[in-house]
């Protein structure tokens, strides 16, 4: 297996920048993954790893191996794709064969040998002589994974794999995918828009947007602290809050609030984020009174939607709240400061109007 160094790769299209000086590090045998919304860059990188994007400046190395000028078919790497690309009229075996026709079965295996070995792994061990046609969608992306790995690549990639699945379907093939990384040890980079997808399967993720990398960290760093704004909206749900350090407190319109990481000069403004799990009914320190504006089940809870003097505020509850107005509030250690200085300044200005 091998490790992934991106550094400062950049790339654009007819003047539009898809990517700009994105710096990576992706460890040997972990799975990484690239979040974000459409468009932020993440399939561009992917496809940079893959070879079948040059960058416009920058460097993809394998290992101690510069990939410039290297072709995709000679990069070692395996890849699955959103639509899965099997050959129709091709059996699964064939199909799974298929990512041998370069190379010989690693580990001196025939290649009938290495096809049974990788449909086992995908549990579909039966399935070697029927048609693409005769499998759910599941089932085919399973194969498509099998056909990548055929070769014994370095490193797996994998381009938004289940986002033609439905839900549960989703959930389910994620956890497969995960076990077998985790068997093979491969160095594995997965690019994906869904936010819980890539909390559940990461050891680390990449949070993109505009063709940069906003944060780098464990799914467990990211979502608890994220370091920008936009990271703390886009990774799950939050509730996003500017105001101006007064004291030991930050003021929100007539309210403040004590941080307890609150580390910012008297006068300066500051955005901090709360989640809505951490949002609690009841007086407390950090207590304010918001009107009930519309409450959804979500099965193991309620989300209710609040207003607050203008500001949308999310809360999750285990219970169906009765009352319009509700006081709610959070404890200092549950507030997260995303920004100081100028970046707070334009996000309060934007929630000032």
């Amino acid at each position: 297996m091998t490790s992934i160094r991106l550094r400062d790769l950049s790339k654009s299209f007819d003047g539009v920048d898809a990517l700009r000086d994105v710096r990576l590090d992706v460890a040997d045998g972990e799975f990484f993954t690239l979040v974000g919304p459409s468009g932020c860059g993440k399939t561009t990188t992917l496809r940079a790893i893959a070879g079948f994007e040059s960058p416009d400046s920058g460097s993809v190395r394998f290992g101690d191996r510069e990939m410039a000028g290297v072709a995709p078919e000679d990069r070692d790497a395996g890849i699955v794709f959103q639509n899965y690309a099997l050959f129709p009229h091709m059996t699964v075996g064939e199909n799974v064969a298929y990512g041998l026709r370069f190379r010989d079965a690693p580990g001196g295996q025939s290649k009938s040998e290495r096809v049974a070995d990788l449909l086992e792994l995908v549990d579909l061990p039966d399935f070697e002589d029927r048609d693409p046609d005769e499998l759910s969608g599941g089932q085919r992306q399973r194969v498509a994974l099998a056909r990548a790995l055929a070769p014994g690549p370095d490193v797996l990639l994998l381009d938004e794999p289940m986002s033609a699945l439905d839900a549960r379907l989703r959930e389910d093939l994620r956890t497969q995918v995960k076990a077998i990384q985790s068997e093979l040890g491969i160095t594995t980079v997965y690019v994906t828009h869904d936010q819980e997808e890539a909390l559940a399967v990461s050891d680390r993720v990449a949070v993109m947007h505009d063709g940069g990398v906003e944060q780098v960290g464990t799914p467990e760093a990211v979502y608890r602290e994220p370091e920008t704004r936009f990271v703390a909206e886009f990774l799950g749900e939050n509730n996003v809050f500017a105001g101006e350090v007064r004291g030991s407190a930050v003021r929100v319109g007539a309210t403040s609030f004590a941080l307890s990481d609150l580390d910012a000069p008297e006068g300066s403004e500051v955005v901090f984020c709360v989640r809505p799990e951490d949002l609690s009914r009841g007086p407390s320190e950090n207590g304010f009174e918001a009107t009930v504006e519309t409450v959804e089940f979500l099965g193991e809870s309620f989300r209710a939607h609040l207003d607050w003097e203008g500001r949308a505020v999310t809360l999750r509850l285990p219970e169906r709240p009765e009352r319009e107005r509700l006081r709610v509030g959070f404890a200092p250690e549950d507030a997260h400061v995303v920004s100081s200085g100028g970046q707070a300044r334009e996000v309060l200005d934007r929630d000032l109007g």
